[in-house]
């Protein structure tokens, strides 16, 4: 459904940040952009020929945004044909200011992209077959404002949580009803008081085991056992 630049942690490196993506053919969407992901952009090859880049942001830590501003700048400035707006910025209304003030401080023009604001539920228009997104405030760390995201896409209910630490009501609920074909989960190892992402302990304790191949971990960190994860049912997003 999804494919991956990159399904590490803020700090694990080997395998790049988590960030999403769909391509086709010259149009390429992603969720987030964060600080390693423009260079395996170019490294994969991934913006050869793309014409149209629409970028939905969850929140504005730099492993998430870090980059933004690279691929702006070089979609704008390289990418042909040169000088056009190429890339469009979803924001839900709470992220929309920030991310202009931080793309304006590393000299990103607002002439050199197109900001479409997020409220409530989105209808796209010819986003590769994406359909409709709905953000949900979640909780990731308290001094930042974080979004997941329920989507169609193909006809399909898609779940992705961004950061956070727990799994919204209302999604949870649907996933046990059925009502969610995939879920994308940000799962940690780490399994300590304060955590600010999913360890697959709670995981585990929140999705029955016959949903479980529903979900799809990412976000992992150093420790995180990809058979450990298997073994309990889960998959495990993989990367470009």
């Amino acid at each position: 459904m999804l494919n991956f630049v990159g399904i590490g942690s803020a700090f694990n490196t080997k395998l790049g940040n988590n960030n999403a993506f769909i391509k086709k053919e010259d149009e390429l969407f992603l969720i987030d952009c964060g600080s390693t992901n423009f260079s395996r952009l170019v490294q994969f090859g991934l913006l050869k020929d793309v014409k149209k880049i629409t970028v939905l942001q969850t929140h504005l830590h730099a492993d998430h945004v870090g980059s933004l501003g690279d691929l702006v700048g070089y979609a704008f400035h390289v990418m042909e044909p040169k000088q056009e707006v190429k890339v469009t910025l979803l924001t839900p209304t709470a992220l929309t200011a920030d991310v202009k003030a931080i793309l304006a401080k590393e000299g990103v023009p607002e002439s050199q992209y197109t900001s479409v604001e997020i409220e409530g539920e989105y209808a796209a228009q010819d986003l590769l077959g994406i359909t409709s997104i709905k953000p949900f405030v979640v909780q990731h760390v308290p001094h930042l404002k974080c979004f997941a995201y329920l989507m169609q896409i193909d006809g399909k209910t898609v779940y992705y949580s961004g950061d956070c630490n727990l799994v919204p009501e209302e999604i949870l609920t649907g996933l046990l009803a059925g009502k969610i074909d995939v879920f994308y989960q940000d799962t940690s190892k780490v399994d300590v008081d304060g955590n600010v992402h999913l360890s697959l302990r709670k995981l585990t304790e929140l999705i029955p085991n016959e949903l479980r191949h529903k979900v799809v971990c990412m976000h992992l960190d150093e420790g995180f056992c990809r058979e450990e994860a298997a073994d309990l049912g889960f998959k495990v997003a993989e990367h470009v």
